[in-house]
This record gives C-alpha cells, sequence and structure tokens, in this order.
C-alpha cells in the first residue's frame, strides 16, 4: 500500500470500497495517503477489492474475508529498529504466536525459511499502533508501533505488537460493532454483512478486558491472549495434524470410550475432539479402506452422547434439511447439531452405519462429496494419505455430517461435507 499511497485515484477507490463494504464515513480516514478503518487498520487496494467479496456476519470474536493462505508457513518480521523495550515487547509478541500449533512459525529476523516478512516500524509522536488486512493469501506488509508507548509497561506495548499482527492476519477489532466497550466513546465501525465475519465459538459480546483485539488497550493489559483470542486463533490458523485409520480388515479406533457402538463390523473411530473428515475407496476391490480424521483436538467435536446410525437396508438421517444430496444411494446423515466421529462396514465390506456424537456444528454450506469414480477433495493439505485409491475429503475447518453408500454391494459414494 506504501507504493501507491501518493496516487489520489487508488486512494479514492480504497476509500469507495471501504464504503460500499459498510464501512461508515466517519470511520474511514485518510492520512498522508493512507487509508484506515477502526484508527489503527491499514488498509492497501487489493485488501479493499477482496472486502467486497461475500460473508457471513454475527457477533465476536470477527475476522475480514481476506485471511493467510496455508502456503504461508513461516512470518517473519523486520524489527532492526525496536531498541529496549520495545524490541523485549516485539520478541513476546512473536513468542504468543510461535508457541501455538498454526499452520505458520512466527520468528525474529534474521531467521531462514521466511515465507513472507513484515516489517515492524517505530512511528514517532503516536501512543498505540497501526497495520492492514491480509492479501493476495499474504499478511500485511507492515505494522506501526508508537514511540508514545514508550511510558507504558513492556507488557502493554506486547499488547499493542500482537495486536497489530492480528489484524495482518486477518482479525478485525473484537468491539467493532461498539467501539464505547473498550474505548469509552466511539460507535459502530461498520460491517453491513461484509468484512466483519464471526469466528465460531467464540463469546457473543465483547467484554473489557476480554480480548486482545479490542479497539483500545489498558494501562494494565497482560500482552497474553484471552480464551477467546486462542480459540479464534485455533479455528482459522490451528496446525492441521491428521490421522488414518485403515480399517480396511478390522477395527480402527483412537478411541473406545463410545463402547461396541457396531458389535461384529469392522469400526474406524477419531478420538474425542476429532471428526471425520475423509474416507478412502479402493478402486479394484470395493471395499472401504481408510478413514481419516483431524487430529488438533477441538472442543466442537467432544464424544459424548453418542449413538449409532445404520443405514446398510434405507435412508437414516437426523435432518432432512440438507435436501437429497445423493439422489438414488442410501444415505445415513447425523442430526444438525451432530458430526460424524465413526464409520462402520461389514467384513464383507460393506459400509453398515455412522456414529453420530453432537457438537458445537450447525450443518452450514454442506456439500456432496463423490468419490466413488475419483478423487473429490475440498482440499489437498492432508497430502496423499490413501496412495492409489479414491478418496474424498472434507477442507480445513469442515466436518463429515454424513455418509452415502451404493444399494447394491455397499460401497461409499459420497461424503457429506459441512461447516460448523
Amino acid at each position: 500500500m506504501f507504493g501507491c499511497a501518493g496516487q489520489p485515484d487508488e486512494t479514492q477507490e480504497i476509500v469507495d470500497n471501504l464504503s460500499k463494504a459498510g464501512f461508515p464515513a466517519d470511520d474511514i480516514m485518510v492520512v498522508d495517503g493512507k487509508v484506515y478503518v477502526g484508527r489503527d487498520a491499514e488498509v492497501s487496494l487489493a485488501a479493499s477489492r477482496e472486502l467486497l467479496g461475500t460473508g457471513d456476519t454475527s457477533e465476536e470474536q470477527y475476522r475480514t474475508t481476506n485471511l493467510v493462505s496455508p502456503s504461508v508457513t513461516k512470518i517473519c518480521i523486520n524489527g532492526s529498529t525496536f531498541t529496549g523495550a520495545f524490541s523485549t515487547a516485539l520478541d513476546l509478541a512473536i513468542q504468543n504466536y510461535d508457541e501455538l500449533p498454526l499452520s505458520f512459525a512466527m520468528a525474529r529476523t534474521p531467521s531462514t525459511g521466511c515465507s513472507y516478512t513484515i516489517n515492524a516500524v517505530i512511528q514517532p509522536g503516536v501512543v498505540g499502533g497501526s497495520a492492514g488486512f491480509p492479501s493476495g493469501g499474504l499478511p500485511y506488509h507492515t505494522i506501526n508501533i508508537g514511540s508514545g508507548l514508550s511510558s507504558y509497561s513492556v507488557d502493554v506495548i506486547e499488547h499493542v505488537i500482537t495486536h497489530e499482527i492480528g489484524h495482518t492476519l486477518g482479525f478485525r477489532h473484537s468491539d467493532y460493532y461498539n467501539r464505547s466497550i473498550s474505548c469509552g466513546s466511539g460507535g459502530d465501525e461498520g460491517d453491513a454483512g461484509i468484512g466483519a465475519i464471526h469466528v465460531p465459538g467464540t463469546p457473543t459480546n465483547a467484554v473489557v478486558g476480554g480480548s486482545l483485539m479490542n479497539s483500545c488497550f489498558r494501562s494494565v493489559e497482560t500482552g497474553e491472549f484471552s480464551s477467546s483470542d486462542l480459540t479464534a486463533l485455533s479455528y482459522l490458523y490451528a496446525q492441521q495434524v491428521y490421522a488414518t485409520l485403515n480399517f480396511e480388515n478390522g477395527d480402527a479406533r483412537r478411541t473406545s470410550s463410545t463402547g461396541d457402538w457396531a458389535p461384529g463390523y469392522y469400526k474406524a473411530e477419531c478420538a474425542s475432539g476429532e471428526s471425520v473428515t475423509g474416507l478412502s475407496l479402493n478402486p479394484t476391490s470395493r471395499h472401504t479402506r481408510v478413514a481419516l480424521c483431524r487430529a488438533s483436538g477441538d472442543s466442537r467435536y467432544p464424544h459424548d452422547g453418542c449413538y449409532t446410525r445404520s443405514f446398510s437396508t434405507g435412508d437414516s438421517r437426523g435432518t432432512s434439511a440438507t435436501g437429497d444430496w445423493d439422489p438414488g444411494y442410501y444415505k445415513g446423515e447425523c442430526g444438525t447439531n451432530e458430526f460424524v466421529a465413526g464409520v462402520a462396514q461389514s467384513t464383507t465390506h460393506e459400509i453398515t452405519a455412522v456414529l453420530c456424537c453432537p457438537g458445537t456444528v450447525t450443518h452450514t454450506s454442506c456439500s456432496a462429496r463423490v468419490f466413488d469414480g475419483q478423487d473429490s477433495r475440498e482440499s489437498s493439505a492432508s497430502g496423499d494419505w490413501d496412495s492409489g485409491n479414491w478418496k474424498g475429503e472434507c477442507g480445513p475447518g469442515r466436518y463429515a455430517a454424513g455418509l452415502s453408500r451404493n444399494i447394491s454391494g455397499g460401497a461409499p459414494h459420497a461424503l457429506l461435507c459441512c461447516s460448523p
């Protein structure tokens, strides 16, 4: 954005795009050719264009429509001009992110293997900071940290730096809809259904001190993430760890706490905190081979109150709200607040049942992935987890809500993938 700050026509386009995206005029500032919203979030031309995309809106925590791509595996920060308390605080802010199991590492330059480098700049005479939103799958390139923070503790400076890094990753203010919550005054930064997307699992109302992403900071900040901050980071950027369960010729279960929910059948079952996200089929034998679990330990997927849903002789569905997502095939589908935690097949390799468990899920944006005949994967981030076999797979942040099978032979046909 700095490179085009002197172009009035581009600056005006950024302002126009933000207005179209629902930001009120009194929350858009142009200072030295740079455009800001919410006082500290600098917006580039590319980011303003991306904000015109569609998105769902609800309550806190919030992110923009722009996120950092999974291809960015290490974010480095150049803080060569930071000294004293500012240097210490920058190290602590980087540590806040790097010690979490996220899809990217974070380090201070000089460092090797950097996918992208953010410049950290001391801004004279400012008490606070500013940054921008991601664009093109990359973090925003600069965080500005005010020299006026020198009168505050290292913890407060750490808080501000961590906050501004949060903007570069796509986080909006957690109280964007009412800045007076943390600032004592101010109104709605604006969303209009675009560019302020609720992160599931986070609180529905902002409170003072409830989030490091609150608009304004206090002199008592600790510089550490709140529980809702950690939930939001995990939801958007959790390191994706997968477990493969081969149940072609026997049980393959990561937990036995649910008991023998399909006696006499081969069972694949993910551990508590995991959902089934993939299934494979051998093209030659027509046997179901491997179930894929996203083994990241997600509290939305507990294994409590689980039950077996059998569908070897016809449909067995906990909801019909998703429509007939695989016509002509038997479907097993969990209820709208449930997810598939396990799959069972007979010893003659016919799919017989799914294990449904209640969770913090809603069956949103569901789609069927037909993998009888070819790979049908929403993402390849998990790698080729069953080489030579057809795979159906839900993408990051998605879960299996149902499974269909062929009426004759019982081979799997399609996986129903939904968002929480």
